[in-house]
Order: structure tokens, then C-alpha cells, then sequence
């Protein structure tokens, strides 16, 4: 019966996970910059702030060419905003891939599971 209580207390702390989407984007561009637009959703009843960080696709390397509008955006309860991320610098027939994740700036101590989130990118640079 333990086993049961902690499986449905980590779905629980599941349910409340912020929310970033889509988790997967692909943009051709004939420039050296290409936007892609992403949707961070607060699900707590009450505001909170989120840290955005852009990392590899298969690791934690910060992506300076990657464009965040902020950092640590605030958002009211229940509430969703807009980005815009940014992939720059690219060079004719070049393909960056990388990774926008987000998760909660100050996560409870109470809680489980420290959930992120992470979105995966691909802007690609025609030649």
C-alpha cells in the first residue's frame, strides 16, 4: 500500500508542472536569424516565476546564438505567455538544434518532483 501512496502522490505533483509547448519545432529561414514562438503556462493557482534557460540537445551547454525575451518571466496563476526565442548567427546551409527549457525559479521544498520542461528546436539556414 506504500508504494501506492507515493505513486499517487507523484502523480499529483506531476499534474502541477509548468508547461512549455510546442515540446518540438523545426524553421527553415533564408536569413541569419530564425524565431520560433513558444507558450510558457503557469499552472499554480498563484503567480509565480520561471527560469528559461537554451542548452544543447543532448546537454546542459548554455546556446549563446539563442535568444531569450527574459530570463526569469513572472506569470499570474493559471496563466500562459508567449515567447519569442531567437536562433541567430546562422550561416548559409547551417542546421542549430537546441533545447529551451523551463522550470519553476524557486521550487518548494515540500514538492516531490522538480519539474522542467524542455522544448526541442531546430532552425535551419537554407544555402
Amino acid at each position: 500500500m506504500p508504494a501506492l501512496a507515493l505513486v499517487l502522490a507523484v502523480q499529483a505533483g506531476a499534474a502541477d508542472a509548468v508547461g512549455l509547448g510546442p515540446l518540438r519545432h523545426e524553421g527553415v529561414t533564408a536569413s541569419e536569424r530564425k524565431g520560433f514562438y513558444l507558450t510558457l503556462s503557469n499552472p499554480y493557482a498563484d503567480a509565480q516565476r520561471f527560469r528559461l534557460a537554451a542548452v544543447g540537445w543532448d546537454d546542459e551547454i548554455a546556446q549563446p546564438r539563442v535568444l531569450l525575451p527574459i530570463a526569469t518571466p513572472r506569470l499570474g496563476g493559471g496563466s500562459q505567455r508567449r515567447l519569442l526565442v531567437v536562433a541567430t548567427g546562422l550561416k548559409q546551409g547551417e542546421t542549430l538544434s537546441f533545447r529551451v527549457c523551463a522550470e519553476r525559479d524557486d521550487p518548494q521544498a515540500k514538492e516531490l518532483i522538480h519539474a522542467r520542461v524542455c522544448a526541442k528546436l531546430v532552425a535551419r539556414r537554407v544555402a
